[in-house]
């Protein structure tokens, strides 16, 4: 999730309680992710509230009436109570906010840790080549994959078909893995969206049934048959890919959806 920029004059303008009400969610979503800036912020507002406390302090002549209104306005305006409502208000948001993206991004970050290698591989790739409208497979016949994928997988490979769930086969590619070859399918269902499905003789512990996570806005299931560990990535929804997965030759997971 990626926070939008926000100017100074914005940050600033938050800060006095006069952001307009559309900019303010935009504002909260771009603390969240640089709580570095709320400190500066903080500190922002406490100089307004050391200058109030100075202002408070002198004592100006009373022949002068323009200054006196005037000290009396800026020092009326500086310890409003929008302002310091407005700034708890918003400390109290962000650190919600805040709390939100760094355990998505722990999370995210123990998914990595734990993932066998081709699951990120294949999403990596899904991402690169599932959106290529130009090149995105090497190979569109499912005999000379076959052929190919198993010589360089060394395990036998054969291509599912998956048109009874309204996904055709644009073709494969064969993929450098950390952990040797990854092959990768390609399919394509209605309005274009594309389901990729990796393949790859590396070992890894897992079973035979689905396993389903969710990272960068895919979801990716992945499950071991036979001699080879499969990684299915796209948008679906879990019961989709669940769905999808077992026409393949996965198990159910074990879990209910």
């Amino acid at each position: 999730m990626n926070a939008p920029e926000i100017g100074e004059e914005e940050l600033h303008a938050f800060v006095d309680g006069q952001l307009p009400r559309g900019r303010c969610t935009a504002v909260l979503a771009y603390l969240g992710q640089h709580p570095q800036e709320m400190v500066r912020l903080a500190a922002y507002g406490a100089q307004k509230e050391e200058l109030r406390r100075q202002l408070d302090a002198i004592e100006l002549p009373d022949d002068n009436p323009t200054t006196a209104a005037l000290q009396r306005k800026v020092a009326e305006r500086l310890r409003g109570r929008s302002y310091r409502q407005w700034l708890r208000r918003a400390a109290a948001m962000v650190a919600v906010l805040a709390v939100g993206w760094w355990a998505n991004a722990a999370h995210e970050r123990y998914l990595v840790d734990r993932l066998p290698g081709v699951v990120m591989e294949a999403a990596q790739a899904h991402q690169i080549f599932g959106k290529d409208s130009d090149r995105p497979v090497e190979l569109t016949a499912a005999a000379d994959m076959e052929a190919w994928f198993s010589s360089r997988l060394g395990e036998l490979v054969q291509i599912p078909s998956l048109k009874v769930l309204g996904l055709k086969l644009v073709g494969g590619r064969l993929l450098a893995g950390d952990d040797g070859p990854v092959a990768q399918l390609i399919y394509e269902g209605e309005n274009s969206y594309r389901l990729t499905l990796g393949l790859s003789a590396e070992l890894v512990d897992t079973g035979s049934e689905i396993e389903v996570v969710t990272f960068d806005g895919l979801k990716a299931g992945y499950w071991h048959e036979g001699a080879l560990t499969y990684a299915l990535v796209g948008p679906e929804t879990e019961k989709e890919m669940v769905a999808i997965a077992t026409q393949i030759g996965a198990g159910q997971p074990r879990s209910p959806l």
